[in-house]
């Protein structure tokens, strides 16, 4: 299973990983390899030894390959996830990041299964997937699966990709651990790289030292928990639709007045228009089911592209479009949303998310800035605010290439 690209959109340049590969492509040309007797003997106090290490040679080792395949298949892998961890964290931080992989693989093979001098960039390697995992879970990764001599192309989430193989590594390295050996492969290095990489990324996630995304790994567990919690309400009866009992029964107050919100009854979505299915989105919404909501109203606006539906309900199903990666849907839903509803109380955080949209996955900076300045005259939550901030910043930069 060999990775060959993935659909994440870059911002920069990954200028460091460039580097990194370059680094390890021209020692091994000059020699610094174990592809003979000759060449071993010249690099032989460059690998990280296990009965007497040195701390220069945790560093020197991640740049050494035994021969021409295993430098092939550890620069695509570097490659296909080094260039977007390398976007996301900046260069020097990257840079360190990748260093401090290497050498805590290093340790972890040393800890669980060092019996052999070891030499390879995996290790690093491993932890930049791990970093991947977390904060790029639902990017999709281009594979090809090699059926004997027959490439199969395909496509997978970095979610199940990278859990196979640290899976793999992991059971490998119990197996080397309490069985006779690994067969020439640091498994326990790989293993130890893939958990520092996610530590790291969940860490720097966590202590916001990173801006937080919609679809990292952390957010995605915590709506997953939300949605679970909502599951078991459910079951147990809660409808929140319901109008709750002290409106029904308590009579001490003066009524309150209900007013139902029917399908098309918005003065900016007059029924008349696709009323077959605006039909079908109110049913879906009413059952909850907002994927079948979104499609029904992507039919709407082939047919009808001037067509808005009421509020919460264009609300919530640019929100699921975008949830669904429909990023150019979503983006066209919420600009008719702002048109529609500019007495929205939480409008600002509507050009946040469409100047995101733009900015992010449609790569379109021009339109992103004045929705994310808008976003940040009004926005007053401090983690708004600073996303804000920086994205536009960003935007101004990609605008101004």
């Amino acid at each position: 299973m060999i990775p060959i690209g993935t659909d994440y959109r870059r911002r920069t340049t990954p200028w460091v990983n460039y580097g990194i590969i370059a680094v390890n492509v021209i020692l091994y040309l000059l020699g610094c390899n174990a592809n003979s007797a000759e060449h071993m003997a010249q690099i032989s106090g460059y690998m990280l030894e296990p009965d007497l290490p040195r701390l220069s040679q945790f560093f020197t080792c991640m740049f050494l390959h035994a021969d021409l395949w295993h430098l092939l298949g550890n620069m695509v892998f570097l490659w296909v996830f080094g260039n977007a961890v390398n976007d996301k964290l900046g260069h020097v931080s990257y840079l360190a990041f990748y260093l401090a992989g290497g050498v805590l693989a290093g340790v972890g093979y040393l800890l669980l299964s060092g019996n052999a001098p070891v030499l390879g960039a995996s290790g690093a390697i491993a932890g930049v997937a791990g970093a991947f995992l977390v904060l790029l879970p639902r990017t999709r990764i281009s594979v090809i699966f090699l059926l004997g001599w027959y490439p199969l192309p395909a496509q997978l989430s970095s979610l199940i990709f990278v859990a196979i193989h640290f899976g793999f590594d992991l059971i490998m390295t119990v197996g080397v651990m309490t069985g006779p050996g690994a067969g020439g492969v640091a498994y326990a290095a790989h293993a130890t790289g893939y958990l520092y990489g996610g530590l790291i990324a969940a860490g720097l996630l966590v202590s916001h030292l990173m801006p937080r995304d919609a679809y990292d790994l952390l957010n995605i567990i915590r709506h997953r928990r939300r949605r679970a919690a909502f599951q078991r309400m459910a079951i147990r009866g809660y409808d929140p639709y319901a109008v709750p009992r002290r409106m029904r029964t308590d009579t001490r107050e003066a009524p309150a007045v209900v007013r139902t919100l029917q399908v098309g009854s918005d003065e900016h979505a007059p029924d008349s228009v696709g009323a077959p299915l605006r039909q079908r989105i109110a049913k879906a919404y009413t059952r909850h089911d907002l994927d079948t909501a979104a499609e029904a109203y992507r039919q709407l606006q082939a047919e009808h592209p001037q067509a808005v539906l009421p509020r919460q309900q264009q609300l919530d199903i640019a929100n699921q479009l975008m949830a669904r990666e429909h990023y150019a849907a979503a983006a066209d839903a919420y600009e008719k949303f702002l048109a529609s509803y500019q007495d929205y109380p939480y409008i600002a955080d509507i050009h946040l998310m469409l100047g995101l949209l733009y900015a992010r996955y449609l790569g379109e900076p021009a339109q992103a800035e004045p929705l994310l300045a808008q976003a940040l005259d009004a926005l007053a939550d401090p983690r708004k605010r600073s996303l804000a901030e920086a994205s536009l910043a960003q935007a101004r930069r990609d605008k101004g290439c």
